[in-house]
């Protein structure tokens, strides 16, 4: 096993710790209700996300620093996305959009490093067309909460319902959680 790979897997259990841990510290500072709801469905997202990251990572791991540094930033992403539940609606949807790019990126470089096949290439090719479809519609989702369109509530119901569906389809475009 390579050095870079044994450290990645290392370094994403623990980030991930951290981040979920971390994100405790702020429940109360929650004050709207859109807030406690936001909080809540992030952990979600994120224990959803780290299941499917953590098998990817483990078949195909970074090979060079350009995707240990992806996987930094993706850490960071999600920090951001879990401190952005007691801030403003506009920023939660941000970081959400920060962690989706970060993310399309981590997965073109390691369809460029590993060439995958099989249920491999499925996985990353169906999170690259989710991941650009999620940062389309989240940045629909803010122009209409920014011209007042919407309330914040209504702003999250609606991005969870398209998240909640665009995570659907992954799971069917591949047929099951991805752990192989």
């Amino acid at each position: 096993m390579s050095r870079i790979k044994k450290f990645n897997l290392k370094f994403i259990d623990v980030m991930i710790s951290i981040v979920l841990g971390l994100g405790f510290q702020w429940w109360s500072e929650l004050h709207e209700p859109w807030q406690y709801i936001a909080f809540i469905f992030v952990y979600i997202d994120i224990v959803d996300y780290w299941i499917d990251f953590a098998a990817a990572a483990k078949s195909l791991p970074p090979k060079k620093e350009t995707g240990l540094m992806l996987d930094v930033g993706i850490m960071f992403a999600l920090f951001c996305y879990i401190y952005a539940t007691h801030t403003t609606i506009i920023y939660f949807i941000l970081s959400f959009i920060l962690f989706r790019i970060f993310d399309f990126f981590s997965l073109i470089t390691l369809k460029r490093e590993h060439h995958p096949t099989g249920s491999n290439l499925l996985f990353a090719n169906t999170w690259l067309k989710i991941d650009f479809f999620e940062i389309i519609i989240s940045c629909g989702i803010i122009l209409l909460n920014y011209y007042n369109i919407t309330t914040p509530l209504i702003t999250l119901s609606t991005f969870i319902i398209w998240r909640i569906i665009t995570r659907i389809i992954a799971s069917l475009r591949y047929k099951h959680v991805h752990f192989s």
